[in-house]
């Protein structure tokens, strides 16, 4: 399972969000692009960026921090938020994204998402569907979406290898350890995807609870922010799996 640093960004601020909500913001005085060096200078290799005012109104903004990111860091980067077009599909990726993540498309518009994941292969995408335990939440998790997970991976479950993250926003934030029932339960039942776990980490225990019941990766922010896990154990956390 591979441990994957994420970034958050409102108006070119590093900030988390408690259970997805926008006005429950915590900031940090990180310059965004900084910090992605310091984690690049740490040994990982992946990097989860995701534009929370993009996925707020639905248009792309923080590209730019993209594109320097990139530049300036050795890093495999994930981009969402905002997303809506075949056209920002190939901005992001001409810029540097390794993977583009979509989110409110999937359930709005899951034919569009197909047809893209053909165009640019299924290696380029990453899918985030996130759940508040019974319906995906769509807009920034501003709305219910009224479909369940399972509803919609009826969808993608064909294809064989799509990486798809997803987050239990009861958890997200909160400290409180990620959801290894849930995690366990769509592993089971969806066995050709690629799991990536978000919500709830507090410590490397979780971690390997999530590598044992398998999970292809995990995101972790604020126990990173707020120094319950720091970037070397996360570097040695990888390295133990090869």
């Amino acid at each position: 399972m591979i441990a994957i640093p994420a970034i958050d960004l409102i108006d070119n601020r590093v900030v988390r969000l408690f259970q997805g909500d926008y006005q429950q913001q915590t900031a940090y005085s990180l310059n965004p692009i900084d910090y992605a060096t310091d984690i690049s200078a740490s040994g990982l290799e992946y990097l989860h960026l995701v534009d929370l005012s993009g996925a707020k109104s639905g248009r792309l903004v923080h590209q730019e921090i993209l594109s320097e990111i990139v530049s300036q860091a050795n890093l495999k980067v994930d981009f969402g938020g905002g997303i809506k077009t075949e056209e920002d599909i190939e901005q992001l990726l001409q810029l540097g994204a390794n993977q583009v993540v979509i989110g409110s498309l999937c359930v709005k518009e899951p034919e569009s998402v197909a047809s893209w994941i053909r165009r640019f292969g299924i290696e380029r995408f990453i899918l985030a569907l996130d759940t508040d335990g019974e319906n995906l939440k769509i807009n920034g998790w501003q709305d219910s979406s009224g479909k369940t997970l399972e509803e919609t991976m009826q969808y993608f479950s064909p294809f064989n290898g799509l990486t798809i993250l997803t987050t239990d926003i009861r958890r997200d934030g909160t400290g409180f350890g990620p959801s290894i029932d849930l995690y366990k339960e769509l592993i089971g039942k969806f066995p050709n995807q690629r799991w990536i776990a978000s919500g709830g980490v507090e410590s490397l225990s979780d971690l390997e609870r999530l590598r044992e019941v398998g999970c292809y990766g995990c995101v972790i922010g604020k126990a990173i922010l707020d120094g319950k896990i720091t970037l070397n154990e996360l570097k040695k956390f990888n390295d133990a799996r090869l």
